[in-house]
């Protein structure tokens, strides 16, 4: 809450009317899992169910870090479940073929517009906000698509992980985001594991 506090009273320093500050809805709920998924499915709703770790990794106070997972999160899920070969095959193919978008594209675009905002007043390298992609899609065909997916939406993140299949926890161990979305269950996991709150996005049925 500090960093959004922090990013808050950035954006009204210029932007004394602004409307795009930071507020947080939590529904505490047994059957929240259910409510997401209906919303996700008649309204496209970004929302996600959050998982607090034992304990807390030290994040910075006067920068909100976002870190997304690609697929099923940023980009639609289109080829989750297939085979490995098939997905690679797949993106060979489709390479320079931007893909669909996911429930999360219009909350990255919001972060990104409230960053321009920041950079506009000369807040670049000391911008309170800074987001990542962190995929399980490698440095080929398949991270190149995600990439160019991304510049075609005209988004730039500010840094890129290609995890090529790996544990996400050393990455999110480094760049210590204050929240992380994902739609596998694992990679929630491991976030956890280091310390960092994740959310499991219900975009499919099952989450591996």
């Amino acid at each position: 809450m500090t960093a959004l506090k922090a990013v808050n009273a950035e954006l009204r320093n210029d932007y004394s009317e602004n409307e795009e500050l930071f507020k947080v809805i939590l529904i505490d709920d047994s059957s929240s899992s259910d409510f997401l998924m209906n919303q996700i499915r008649e309204h496209g709703v970004a929302a996600a169910i959050m998982f607090t770790p034992k304990t807390d990794m030290p994040v910075f106070e006067d920068q909100l870090r976002v870190a997304f997972d690609g697929d099923a999160v940023l980009f639609s899920n289109e080829f989750q479940g297939v085979g490995l070969k098939a997905f690679l095959k797949n993106e060979k193919q489709n390479v320079e073929k931007p893909m669909k978008k996911g429930p999360f594209k219009g909350f990255l675009e919001v972060l990104i517009k409230l960053q321009k905002k920041l950079h506009n007043r000369g807040l670049y390298k000391k911008c309170p906000i800074r987001t990542y992609l962190v995929t399980s899609r490698g440095a080929g065909c398949d991270g190149y698509r995600a990439l160019n997916t991304l510049r075609t939406w005209g988004l730039e993140l500010d840094e890129a992980v290609f995890v090529g299949g790996a544990n996400k926890g050393p990455t999110l161990q480094r760049i210590k985001p204050h929240i992380f979305f994902d739609d596998q269950q694992r990679h929630v996991d491991a976030s956890l594991e280091v310390g960092t709150v994740a959310c499991l996005v219900p975009y499919q049925t099952k989450n591996k």
